[in-house]
């Protein structure tokens, strides 16, 4: 099975960087692949002189925080079963310029699974002190050999790493999803 890693689009403008307001979660709260319950939904701003039109053309944004996505997009994934089930779909607002925007989501992947080739990849020790401790990974290399079905999941050896399969790789092609790198 072809895996590949979910990333943004060559492109994603730079202007286009959200501030994530930090209240009641964190980024590494998603790296536990562990259902979230939140009291409100996650807050994103922009406050640049852009065109909003543009803007939201796209589908997958980046931010200084987790990435989201947009309505659009979320209302693809929310109706496929099988993709809900391994991945929780959180509320996000968007605010550009003072103008709120709804419907958007940021991903939770439930599930991890190994996929690095750490043999073909480029890692160091996070802490020096222990050389065979949590890896920082500077260059990432999937394993292609992956036989396990699903749609998306974190990378078991490096947990802000998230993949996705194949079919999740060709519903966005063929639902011309804006703002993913998705080229071989």
């Amino acid at each position: 099975m072809m895996i590949s890693r979910l990333m943004c689009g060559d492109v994603y403008p730079d202007s286009y960087w959200f501030q994530f307001k930090r209240e009641e979660i964190s980024v590494t709260d998603l790296m536990d692949c562990e259902k979230i319950h939140l009291k409100n939904p996650l807050i994103f701003t922009l406050n640049k002189k852009i065109s909003e039109k543009r803007l939201l053309s796209y589908n997958y944004y980046m931010s200084d925080g987790p990435h989201f996505i947009s309505p659009r997009l979320a209302t693809l994934l929310k109706n496929n079963e099988e993709f809900v089930k391994e991945v929780q779909l959180l509320d996000a607002i968007v605010i550009i310029n003072g103008q709120s925007h709804y419907g958007f989501k940021v991903f939770n992947p439930l599930r991890s699974i190994p996929c690095i080739d750490t043999d073909k990849s480029e890692s160091m020790a996070m802490l020096t002190s222990q050389p065979d401790g949590p890896k920082l990974f500077t260059k990432i290399v999937l394993r292609q050999d992956i036989t396990e079905d699903f749609w998306m999941a974190r990378s078991e050896e490096a947990a802000s790493c998230i993949i996705i399969s194949d079919k999740l790789r060709q519903l966005l092609i063929d639902n011309q999803i804006k703002g993913i790198n998705l080229k071989d």
